[in-house]
């Protein structure tokens, strides 16, 4: 008989999701929606299945301050959360994402930052999902049949959305918004995180830190 049996995850990938209380996040959106419509209309008509997006350069706005001051807040719980030495971090940019009936945005990441978001403004009903891909290369080449999909056999995962939600991922992971089926807009903020110390105390490799120096061999002269 089995003396012990235990399922270990390896390599989990975090993500993270923050519900906002209804009455707060109701003003937020009204603000936000406002300042929105002023900054993009009148807006050009996008081609089937294509979205229209802000230049990234919201976190810059004196009107979107509160919603920024709320954006740090989530992205610190996100950083402290994985214990991570770190002097401070800065919204590298920030937009916000119309999707028409239609639209869509295909699979991507956000290179050359740490952690991504998206905070979900109005979500039309049938339109509210983000799906995540699996990165690992080897995980879909043996895939049998299941009896139902779960976090272990799936290659894709679907995570639902609704207005005052925000979502956070890694900046590496691969995500997509599916189209939106319904007859209104979907509108979304999205925004990228990363350490402003990086390249002067984080990116230096991990040996370099508390390590003994690694002996080098003298190179051979050429015969």
């Amino acid at each position: 008989m089995f003396q012990y049996l235990s399922v270990e995850e390896l390599f989990p990938t975090p993500l993270w999701v923050i519900d906002l209380d209804k009455g707060p996040s109701e003003r937020l959106n009204r603000d936000l929606m406002h300042d929105i419509h002023r900054l993009t209309e009148p807006r050009e008509p996008v081609g089937i299945g294509g979205s229209w997006q802000t230049d990234p350069i919201l976190h810059r706005l004196p009107e979107f301050a509160d919603f920024m001051s709320l954006v740090r807040k989530a992205a610190k719980g996100a950083v402290d959360f994985l214990d991570i030495e770190y002097r401070d971090f800065a919204v590298t940019g920030c937009w916000a994402n119309i999707n028409p009936p239609g639209g869509k945005n295909s699979s991507h990441t956000h290179p050359n930052n740490y952690i991504s978001g998206v905070y979900y403004v109005r979500v039309p009903e049938s339109s509210g999902s983000i799906e995540f891909t699996d990165l690992r290369v080897q995980a879909g080449t043996i895939m049998p049949r299941t009896k139902k999909w779960n976090k272990f056999t799936g290659s894709k995962i679907a995570v639902p959305v609704k207005e005052g939600r925000l979502v956070l991922f890694p900046a590496w992971l691969n995500h997509s918004v599916p189209v939106n089926v319904s007859d209104a807009e979907r509108v979304s903020i999205s925004f990228n995180i990363m350490f402003t110390d990086y390249t002067e105390s984080m990116s230096p490799t991990l040996w370099e830190k508390g390590s003994a120096p690694i002996r080098k061999k003298h190179a051979q002269p050429d015969p």
